[in-house]
């Protein structure tokens, strides 16, 4: 899995997922953890939740503090004893990952490490306002609910980097530049052919 960003958490404070679901709720967002699923151990696969009827995920693992291979830092390792990794793989994904992260923020004290950078459980816990003169597109990134925040990064993304127009002719050459060989020794054997007839 690939790791976006991570959590540093006291391990007895870690809630049940139907908790975690309960205090998300309170922001107007339902996610619906897999039965089963323990914020206190590794799954064996992605997983799938529901956010607010759309199907999404993430990759998630629970690590011991003392065991990482890379020590935290001092400042780090005071707001807990576990790591809980998350990997996302798409725009809602990583919004829902986002959303998981400041509940915990608030509600059980939880630090982020992204990127080797550490966010304390108040500014993990905060949400950002955007300034009036901001993009208009752009603060619609940071504010809704979390399919809300991911269709606008995509639109934000599509209106600086549009969709390369597709090259038919190119298109059309690579689906027929693998029959050229074919073609040319079905032509030599049938020129073959012809010439041994009237021989």
């Amino acid at each position: 899995m690939s790791i976006d960003s991570a959590l540093i958490v006291k391990r007895e404070k870690l809630p049940s997922s139907a908790e975690l679901a309960a205090a998300i709720a309170e922001t107007g967002v339902v996610v619906t953890f897999p039965e089963g699923f323990d914020l206190g151990r590794t799954p064996k696969d992605w997983v799938t939740v529901s956010v607010d009827g759309e199907t999404t995920g993430f990759g998630y693992a629970v690590d011991a503090v003392a065991d990482l291979e890379e020590p935290l830092p001092a400042k780090a390792r005071r707001y807990g004893d576990t790591l809980l990794s998350f990997g996302a793989k798409s725009g809602l994904s990583a919004e829902t990952v986002s959303l998981i992260q400041r509940v915990m923020g608030a509600r059980w004290g939880a630090a982020a490490w992204i990127e080797e950078e550490l966010i304390t459980p108040k500014d993990l816990a905060s949400e950002f306002t955007p300034p009036e003169d901001m993009d208009p597109d752009l603060a619609a990134t940071m504010t809704g609910t979390p399919a809300e925040r991911a269709a606008a990064t995509q639109r934000y993304i599509e209106k600086f980097y549009p969709p390369v127009p597709r090259d038919r002719k190119a298109e059309a050459v690579n689906q027929i530049r693998p029959l050229v060989i074919p073609i040319l020794v079905l032509l030599l054997l049938g020129g073959l052919y012809l010439w041994s007839r009237f021989q």
